[in-house]
């Protein structure tokens, strides 16, 4: 009998170990250089590689899709459980997200323009009201240039687009004439043709870029997310995967 209760025991052990394996955890991640790409069919970049070791120490299965960043912010608006990164950690979405923890911060924010584009003259962040901007909808930099009175226009101010890539080929047929970038951005995206273009402005905007979750997951993921990072912090392996290699991309 006593046998018995112990292989009973030792099953339960093994199903519960099993089910927590299992447990898989889906994270959204927009498809943007430096940080989140798709290479030979794989998301892959040492951001989504320290993100799933992140997710893995918290004990779920990590699952990393891609989706453009307004789907992302349209998606966490929703009432159901979303996990994302990255997401710049401002005081205006400070109490409507849940925060696991810094992955990186930039603090070279630029406006660049086609080099051969000598018109263009920003002396001072008013001064680009004069000009074609391209913004990414629910995004800091967007949210940034709304909050210094740019609006959107069809002369002028903020044009809609969907992706940083977007807004280089935008800039690149003259469609665009400025395009808010952060340096790593801007050196992820710019090869082979970075002589085609230079910055004009230094927006003086410094973010930290966090893993963060909607007030529809759980507190127990959250926690367990927020655990794994400190563990990780504790280890350095953000600052060897994510910091390091970041600015290698």
């Amino acid at each position: 009998m006593r046998l018995f209760v112990i292989l009973i025991f030792l099953i339960t052990i093994l199903c519960t170990c099993m089910k927590a394996s299992a447990e898989q955890l889906v994270v959204y991640a927009e498809d943007a250089r430096p940080f989140v790409y798709l290479e030979n069919d794989k998301v892959t970049s040492p951001t989504s590689d320290y993100i799933r070791a992140l997710v893995t120490r918290a004990g779920y299965t990590p699952d990393i899709r891609l989706m453009s960043w307004s789907g992302i912010m349209h998606t966490a608006e929703a009432n159901q459980p979303v996990v994302f990164f990255p997401m710049a950690r401002t005081k205006e979405r400070e109490a409507k997200y849940q925060w696991i923890g810094t992955i990186v911060r930039f603090q070279d924010y630029r406006l660049y323009r086609l080099a051969k584009r000598t018109d263009i003259v920003v002396k001072k962040l008013s001064d680009a009201k004069k000009y074609r901007i391209g913004a990414i909808e629910a995004d800091a930099r967007e949210q940034y240039l709304l909050e210094n009175n740019f609006r959107y226009r069809k002369e002028a101010e903020l044009t809609s687009i969907v992706d940083n890539k977007e807004g280089m080929r935008l800039l690149q047929v003259g469609r665009l004439d400025l395009l808010p970038l952060s340096l790593e951005n801007f050196n992820a995206l710019c090869p082979p043709h970075c002589a085609d273009y230079e910055s004009v402005f230094n927006l003086n905007l410094n973010l930290d870029l966090q893993l963060a979750a909607n007030k529809a997951t759980p507190h127990d993921v959250i926690s367990r997310l927020r655990r794994a990072y400190d563990a990780l912090e504790k280890e350095g392996t953000r600052a060897r995967m994510v910091t390091t290699n970041q600015r290698a991309q």
